[in-house]
Protein backbone atom coordinates (compact mmCIF):
# COMPACT_ATOMS: atom_id res chain seq x y z
CA UNK A 1 0.00 0.00 0.00
CA UNK A 2 2.79 2.41 0.92
CA UNK A 3 4.66 1.72 -2.30
CA UNK A 4 1.59 2.72 -4.36
CA UNK A 5 1.31 6.02 -2.50
CA UNK A 6 5.01 6.72 -2.95
CA UNK A 7 4.79 5.80 -6.64
CA UNK A 8 1.77 8.09 -7.10
CA UNK A 9 3.49 10.91 -5.23
CA UNK A 10 6.64 10.55 -7.34
CA UNK A 11 4.55 10.54 -10.52
CA UNK A 12 2.81 13.76 -9.47
CA UNK A 13 6.16 15.40 -8.61
CA UNK A 14 7.64 14.42 -11.98
CA UNK A 15 4.55 15.77 -13.75
CA UNK A 16 4.71 19.06 -11.85
CA UNK A 17 8.41 19.50 -12.54
CA UNK A 18 7.76 19.01 -16.26
CA UNK A 19 4.92 21.53 -16.18
CA UNK A 20 7.11 24.13 -14.48
CA UNK A 21 9.81 23.67 -17.12
CA UNK A 22 7.27 24.13 -19.93
CA UNK A 23 5.66 27.14 -18.23
CA UNK A 24 9.10 28.62 -17.58
CA UNK A 25 10.00 28.44 -21.27
CA UNK A 26 6.73 29.99 -22.39
CA UNK A 27 6.75 32.82 -19.86
CA UNK A 28 9.67 34.42 -21.69
CA UNK A 29 7.99 34.19 -25.11
CA UNK A 30 8.11 37.69 -26.57
CA UNK A 31 4.97 39.43 -27.82
CA UNK A 32 3.95 39.25 -31.45
CA UNK A 33 2.41 42.17 -33.33
CA UNK A 34 0.24 41.73 -36.40
CA UNK A 35 -0.37 44.91 -38.38
CA UNK A 36 -3.15 45.04 -40.97
CA UNK A 37 -3.29 48.02 -43.31
CA UNK A 38 -6.84 48.78 -44.49
CA UNK A 39 -5.89 52.29 -45.61
CA UNK A 40 -4.61 53.50 -48.98
CA UNK A 41 -1.21 54.66 -47.72
CA UNK A 42 1.93 52.88 -46.50
CA UNK A 43 2.73 52.92 -42.79
CA UNK A 44 5.82 52.20 -40.71
CA UNK A 45 5.22 50.69 -37.29
CA UNK A 46 8.13 50.80 -34.85
CA UNK A 47 8.13 48.71 -31.68
CA UNK A 48 10.18 49.71 -28.64
CA UNK A 49 10.71 47.66 -25.49
CA UNK A 50 11.00 49.55 -22.21
CA UNK A 51 11.53 48.34 -18.66
CA UNK A 52 8.24 49.81 -17.41
CA UNK A 53 5.55 52.36 -18.29
CA UNK A 54 7.35 55.27 -16.58
CA UNK A 55 10.56 54.57 -18.50
CA UNK A 56 8.56 54.31 -21.73
CA UNK A 57 6.82 57.66 -21.21
CA UNK A 58 10.20 59.35 -20.67
CA UNK A 59 11.81 58.03 -23.89
CA UNK A 60 13.15 60.91 -26.00
CA UNK A 61 12.45 61.36 -29.70
CA UNK A 62 13.70 63.89 -32.23
CA UNK A 63 10.65 65.17 -34.11
CA UNK A 64 9.86 67.78 -36.71
CA UNK A 65 6.91 70.01 -35.76
CA UNK A 66 4.21 71.27 -38.15
CA UNK A 67 6.16 74.51 -38.33
CA UNK A 68 9.26 72.63 -39.50
CA UNK A 69 11.19 73.02 -36.22
CA UNK A 70 13.33 70.05 -35.16
CA UNK A 71 13.09 69.44 -31.39
CA UNK A 72 12.93 66.75 -28.71
CA UNK A 73 9.68 65.24 -27.46
CA UNK A 74 9.08 62.55 -24.88
CA UNK A 75 6.77 59.66 -25.59
CA UNK A 76 4.32 61.17 -23.10
CA UNK A 77 4.03 64.13 -25.49
CA UNK A 78 3.35 61.78 -28.40
CA UNK A 79 0.46 59.84 -26.88
CA UNK A 80 -1.88 62.02 -28.94
CA UNK A 81 -0.80 62.76 -32.52
CA UNK A 82 0.34 66.36 -32.88
CA UNK A 83 1.38 66.22 -36.53
CA UNK A 84 5.01 65.44 -35.69
CA UNK A 85 7.08 64.12 -38.58
CA UNK A 86 10.32 62.16 -38.84
CA UNK A 87 10.01 60.63 -35.36
CA UNK A 88 13.40 59.20 -34.35
CA UNK A 89 14.34 57.66 -31.00
CA UNK A 90 17.43 59.39 -29.58
CA UNK A 91 17.90 57.34 -26.40
CA UNK A 92 20.50 54.57 -26.56
CA UNK A 93 19.99 50.97 -25.52
CA UNK A 94 16.27 50.66 -26.21
CA UNK A 95 15.45 47.59 -28.33
CA UNK A 96 13.69 48.61 -31.53
CA UNK A 97 11.96 46.77 -34.39
CA UNK A 98 10.38 48.21 -37.57
CA UNK A 99 7.82 46.87 -40.00
CA UNK A 100 6.51 48.61 -43.13
CA UNK A 101 2.97 47.76 -44.19
CA UNK A 102 1.69 48.60 -47.66
CA UNK A 103 -2.02 49.20 -48.40
CA UNK A 104 -4.05 45.99 -48.20
CA UNK A 105 -1.17 44.06 -46.63
CA UNK A 106 -0.62 42.37 -43.26
CA UNK A 107 2.74 41.97 -41.52
CA UNK A 108 3.68 40.19 -38.30
CA UNK A 109 6.73 40.85 -36.18
CA UNK A 110 8.11 39.48 -32.95
CA UNK A 111 9.07 42.10 -30.38
CA UNK A 112 12.66 41.20 -29.51
CA UNK A 113 14.58 41.73 -26.28
CA UNK A 114 11.39 41.50 -24.25
CA UNK A 115 11.19 40.01 -20.77
CA UNK A 116 8.11 39.60 -18.54
CA UNK A 117 7.08 42.94 -17.07
CA UNK A 118 8.42 45.01 -19.97
CA UNK A 119 6.23 47.54 -21.74
CA UNK A 120 5.89 47.47 -25.52
CA UNK A 121 5.43 50.78 -27.33
CA UNK A 122 4.28 51.11 -30.93
CA UNK A 123 4.75 54.32 -32.91
CA UNK A 124 2.92 54.48 -36.25
CA UNK A 125 3.99 56.85 -39.03
CA UNK A 126 2.19 57.56 -42.31
CA UNK A 127 4.92 57.23 -44.97
CA UNK A 128 2.68 58.76 -47.63
CA UNK A 129 2.44 62.01 -45.64
CA UNK A 130 6.09 62.93 -44.95
CA UNK A 131 6.46 60.29 -42.22
CA UNK A 132 3.77 61.92 -40.08
CA UNK A 133 3.21 60.37 -36.65
CA UNK A 134 -0.41 59.19 -36.52
CA UNK A 135 -0.70 56.78 -33.61
CA UNK A 136 1.02 55.64 -30.41
CA UNK A 137 0.07 52.47 -28.57
CA UNK A 138 1.49 51.44 -25.19
CA UNK A 139 0.92 47.82 -24.16
CA UNK A 140 1.64 46.84 -20.58
CA UNK A 141 1.13 43.17 -19.89
CA UNK A 142 3.12 40.86 -17.65
CA UNK A 143 1.66 37.64 -19.03
CA UNK A 144 3.35 35.33 -21.50
CA UNK A 145 2.32 34.78 -25.11
CA UNK A 146 1.00 38.27 -25.77
CA UNK A 147 -0.65 38.87 -29.10
CA UNK A 148 -0.99 42.47 -30.23
CA UNK A 149 -2.92 43.52 -33.30
CA UNK A 150 -3.17 46.87 -34.98
CA UNK A 151 -5.49 47.63 -37.86
CA UNK A 152 -4.59 50.82 -39.69
CA UNK A 153 -7.59 52.66 -41.09
CA UNK A 154 -8.07 56.12 -42.50
CA UNK A 155 -10.17 57.07 -39.45
CA UNK A 156 -7.35 55.99 -37.09
CA UNK A 157 -9.35 53.26 -35.34
CA UNK A 158 -8.21 49.72 -34.59
CA UNK A 159 -5.92 47.79 -32.33
CA UNK A 160 -6.03 45.32 -29.50
CA UNK A 161 -3.80 43.19 -27.32
CA UNK A 162 -4.41 39.87 -25.63
CA UNK A 163 -2.63 38.67 -22.53
CA UNK A 164 -2.72 34.94 -21.88
CA UNK A 165 -3.96 33.87 -18.49
CA UNK A 166 -1.43 32.25 -16.20
CA UNK A 167 -3.54 29.07 -16.39
CA UNK A 168 -4.25 29.11 -20.14
CA UNK A 169 -1.63 26.42 -20.72
CA UNK A 170 -3.57 24.06 -18.44
CA UNK A 171 -6.80 24.58 -20.35
CA UNK A 172 -5.34 24.03 -23.83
Amino acid sequence: MVSRRITALLAVLVLLSGVSVVAGDEITSPPTMTVTNEDTTTYRVTAFTAENRQTALLMNFAVTTREGERRLATLSQMVWPEGYRNVTLVDDGIPTRHVTVDPGEEETMTVTDWTPGNVTVYVVEDLGDNETHVHTKIVSCTQREQEHTLTLREDGSGGSSVCASSVDWLLA
